[in-house]
């Protein structure tokens, strides 16, 4: 036998664990933003991995081989001194480097 369903009052679903998801496509702004932020965190990451004196150079690598696949048609002139600026870090000393990490943090900002 088939029980029917029946809407539940908000009192009901106090306590209840209730998901609503809201599904819709993004744009292309939205993804390439979303993008950024992400890359933000990660060079900010490398900072940390950078002054905790941990394997940096890897974090380095993976950044940049991640910014090679960034789309050909978003690739600015921001874009190419934001991957310049990122590839020299591996021969800065401290001081440089933190300040070129957070110059880079605000050309995504840019991009």
């Amino acid at each position: 036998m088939r029980q029917s369903l029946k809407p539940y009052t908000i009192d009901q679903l106090r306590g209840s664990h209730l998901i609503i998801l809201n599904w819709r496509q993004l744009s292309m702004a939205e993804v390439l933003e979303g993008y950024n932020n992400n890359l933000k965190n990660r060079l900010f990451g490398l900072l940390c991995e950078y002054e905790k004196g941990r394997e940096w150079e890897k974090f380095l690598d993976s950044i940049l081989i991640e910014l090679m696949s960034y789309p050909e048609d978003h690739k600015t002139i921001n874009y190419y001194r934001l991957y310049t600026k990122i590839s020299s870090l591996r021969y800065l000393s401290y001081d440089y480097f933190r300040t070129t990490v957070f110059d880079c943090m605000s050309l995504l900002s840019k991009l």
